[in-house]
């Protein structure tokens, strides 16, 4: 009877830190276009497959992650992805693709047979209170051409709006993501082959 005390105060102290706890955002990838808007497949259409894109382990989670120095991450109390990153990448960048290749962009195993593949595969995703930087490299193979496979490396920077805070990340985020878009866009509709380096920085420099 004498340790009882003991055993109840860790519990009470417990439950009224989690009575103190903010309320926990949830968010998803934002596309520059809605899935609705995207083309819709039609007779002649160019089809597109879209491979799921491939993240390190540590950010596909749905932990809101971001950068701490040279090596810490810092996962936020207040936000959360609604999916795993790796999911909501892949589904940005499908509904992005479609719009600007005006293409059936197809991220599942069914569909019509695609007459481009693209993998992605993200090297850092790091965010800072400041930025959102993505470095990446992705593949375009052309189905049935003659032409070989195109490889692309490229780094994309999006300023953070101030004052910062969880939304700010995540537009900041999105907005990194489209850049990212429009890179692969660019690739799917060159001639040219071989590998090539590109690279945005914020504000369009």
């Amino acid at each position: 009877m004498m340790h009882a005390p003991w055993c109840v105060l860790p519990v009470a102290a417990m439950l009224a830190g989690c009575t103190s706890n903010p309320d926990l955002s949830i968010y998803v990838m934002a596309a520059t276009t809605s899935i609705s808007n995207a083309p819709r497949a039609t007779p002649g259409n160019v089809a597109v497959k879209l491979l799921p894109v491939i993240l390190p382990d540590y950010l596909d989670t749905t932990d809101l992650v971001t950068r701490i120095g040279q090596h810490g991450i810092l996962a936020s109390r207040t936000a959360r992805w609604g999916e795993r990153l790796s999911k909501g990448v892949t589904r940005s960048l499908a509904a992005d693709l479609g719009y600007r290749l005006q293409a059936n962009v197809i991220t599942d195993g069914s569909g019509e047979t695609p007459s481009v593949q693209i993998e992605v595969t993200v090297g850092a995703f790091d965010v800072t209170s400041a930025s959102s930087v993505l470095t990446a490299t992705w593949t375009v193979v052309r189905q049935g051409d003659s032409r070989p496979t195109v490889i692309r490396q490229g780094k994309f920077t999006t300023s953070v709006a101030q004052p910062g805070g969880d939304l700010a990340v995540v537009a900041a985020m999105a907005e990194t993501v489209d850049e990212l878009s429009n890179g692969i866009a660019a690739t799917a509709l060159a001639d040219e082959v071989g590998t090539v380096h590109l690279e945005s920085h914020p504000n369009g420099r």
